[in-house]
């Protein structure tokens, strides 16, 4: 399946490219608005590429699959398409935050309850948490939405978004790969290659934005690929903690600025350029894109190799480095919000 699978990037790559590229030419376009950080009207929807290259490469790659625990694999990119078409759809016609958030909790709800959860905490070496059902339902839809929505919130910079999904990404490729899940660690290749394939029109430059069409597809991917790792009842045999530890960096920033928001009583769903990167960028006219992107880039990959490790080296003790990894990141966030504030 290697030389297939490496056809199928390819093709992920390539289709990724060109769709970007005419997004870029004839895709909605982003005005300048108070809440972000470019100043000139500005292409949006480039995700389109990112959702065309995975279907491609996939389409080329399904012959090849493992037959077993194929389903929630399909009802996972079916649902992770409705998420891009709404993000496609905000992207144009600027919808209610309220309605989009009830329809991101629905699909996650039905995700959840239908096609895979996580049933299991460990915590650590031979305590295991099982959950209730109707627990273990609702922790997995708010894992999937926190995930999707945070990745959306910290799509603000030019890279910024689109990488950090990339490194999750091959994260869950490298670690479903050691342990036998093929067909996931293809899957996440092949999105990673889609992804990379518009990541060039986007940084450098800024030609065309992910929009929500990209980030909410991505997000949902993501999110539900680590459910799906983690349930042995699609064939899972890790823990859900891996994509947990890559996605802190950017998890730590939207909590702890709603948080501060929620402090000032200002609206959690009202759009804002309160995010450290963005005050960061505002802070310095020299500061660019590209080091703030490559910055957070580095700190991602960070914690996601902590994480890999963690689940091959450290058995039962995932859940004790994941408590100190985010204190480590509260610890780094506030520092950096004090410097900007003086």
């Amino acid at each position: 399946m290697t030389d297939q699978l490496a056809l199928a990037a390819a093709l992920a790559w390539a289709t990724g490219t060109v769709v970007a590229g005419l997004v870029s030419r004839w895709g909605p376009v982003d005005p300048p608005r108070d809440r972000g950080a470019h100043k000139a009207p500005t292409p949006t929807s480039g995700g389109l590429g990112i959702m065309a290259g995975t279907c491609a490469g996939l389409v080329l790659l399904a012959s090849q699959l493992p037959k077993d625990h194929l389903a929630p694999l399909v009802a996972l990119l079916g649902m992770a398409l409705a998420m891009g078409v709404l993000g496609l759809i905000d992207d144009i016609f600027d919808l209610n935050a309220r309605l989009k958030l009830g329809i991101h909790v629905a699909l996650a709800i039905t995700f959840a309850a239908a096609v895979a959860k996580i049933g299991v905490l460990p915590l650590a070496a031979g305590l295991d948490l099982p959950l209730l059902t109707i627990f273990s339902i609702l922790g997995t839809a708010l894992w999937i939405v926190v995930l999707v929505n945070g990745l959306n919130f910290i799509d603000g910079a030019n890279g910024l978004a689109p990488g950090a999904a990339i490194i999750i990404l091959a994260a869950i490729g490298l670690l479903a790969g050691q342990q036998g899940q093929s067909a996931l660690s293809a899957v996440a290749i092949i999105v990673a290659a889609a992804s990379l394939g518009f990541l060039p029109w986007n940084l450098p430059g800024g030609r065309v934005f992910q929009g929500d069409a990209g980030a909410l597809f991505s997000g949902f991917l993501i999110a539900g690929l680590a459910v799906l790792m983690a349930d042995p009842k699609v064939g899972g045999n890790l823990s859900p903690y891996p994509v947990v530890f890559a996605s802190l960096p950017l998890l730590t920033d939207v909590f702890l600025t709603l948080l501060s928001r929620a402090r000032r009583k200002q609206g959690l769903l009202t759009a804002h350029r309160d995010h450290l990167f963005q005050r960061w960028l505002l802070a310095d006219p020299k500061r660019t894109h590209a080091g703030l992107s490559v910055r957070f880039w580095i700190l991602t990959a960070a914690f996601a190799g902590l994480g890999v490790i963690a689940e091959t080296t450290q058995v039962g003790s995932q859940a004790g480095l994941l408590a100190l990894s985010i204190l480590i990141c509260v610890l780094l966030w506030r520092r950096w919000d004090r410097s900007l504030q003086a």
